[in-house]
């Protein structure tokens, strides 16, 4: 009698095991019921390297590398008249040393927020 319930309890723990692992093996496997949804977007996603290629990435570095170069030009021009009007040069070699006394006493900072250039875009005859 002890054999057979043995056996009986080791069959019905076994066939819940099984059960239980069936009843798990479903969370992994798609369900009847789930209908996919596809959207669209109209959005662009970028894709980091290649947006390098795109004609906008190019029409950007082309911009920036304009306002750049038009910066830079702008910065020689009022050099050259500083360099041709005495009064420019003293009012420049002033902000030198105020500048250069700032560094010397550890202002850093209120040093680099001095503006050297004026930022007015002087005319020069043979260069505008």
């Amino acid at each position: 009698v002890l054999i057979t319930l043995y056996h009986t309890m080791k069959t019905a723990a076994f066939l819940a095991t099984i059960a239980f692992g069936a009843q798990c093996a479903t969370g992994f496997t798609t369900s009847p019921n789930f209908q996919l949804q596809s959207t669209t977007s109209t959005t662009v996603c970028s894709m980091g390297l290649f947006d390098f290629f795109s004609e906008d990435a190019r029409k950007e570095r082309e911009e920036r590398k304009q306002r750049e170069v038009e910066e830079q030009e702008r910065y020689q021009r009022e050099i050259i008249a500083r360099r041709s009007n005495p009064e420019k040069m003293e009012e420049y070699e002033a902000r030198v040393r105020v500048r250069r006394q700032l560094r010397m006493n550890g202002e850093d900072d209120a040093a680099d927020a001095m503006d050297m250039y004026s930022g007015d875009d002087e005319k020069i005859v043979g260069l505008n």
